[in-house]
């Protein structure tokens, strides 16, 4: 069993040169190079007044991340806040990892005073379903036909 903690990506960790190489990796819709990619993450953590990018860790080492961000890349819905970026390294995957940040996440938009937390997800809307997650909406974002998912805090 591991032991699954979660921490507040700070500027000029090494977690965030992990988490924007898997980031460019994972998610090729952002088309975006790790170099930029690294230079968004330091200057999101750097103030986080609008979000929050967490890491889960077992032991000392970065298993996974999820961000909460004041607005998603070019929305079909004009919503805020946003979840956004689960990833879980795939060597530990079903593990708990993943529910573990997505709570996390919605305990920091109740945290920030926030009653509605929203995502956009093509492949995880059963994943999400099961955390207390609902489709609000179909939309078809960046050419990829995905589900609008709330969640009521």
């Amino acid at each position: 069993m591991i032991d699954i903690r979660i921490f507040t990506a700070e500027p000029g960790t090494i977690e965030l040169v992990i988490y924007a190489r898997l980031r460019v990796n994972a998610f090729s819709i952002h088309r975006t190079s790790f170099e930029e990619e690294l230079r968004s993450l330091q200057q999101f953590v750097s103030d986080q007044s609008l979000g929050v990018l967490l890491v889960a860790k077992d032991d000392s080492e970065p298993i996974g991340t999820c961000l909460m961000v004041e607005s998603e890349f070019e929305p079909n819905h004009d919503v805020a806040p946003w979840l956004t970026g689960l990833f879980i390294v795939p060597e530990h995957r079903n593990e708990g990892a993943g529910s573990i940040l997505v709570r996390a996440i919605e305990d920091q938009a109740r945290q920030r005073g926030f009653s509605r937390l929203n995502l956009y997800t093509s492949e995880a809307t059963g994943f999400y379903a099961r955390l207390g997650w609902s489709i609000a909406d179909r939309t078809n974002w960046r050419g990829v036909d995905a589900a609008l998912m709330v969640r009521e805090l």
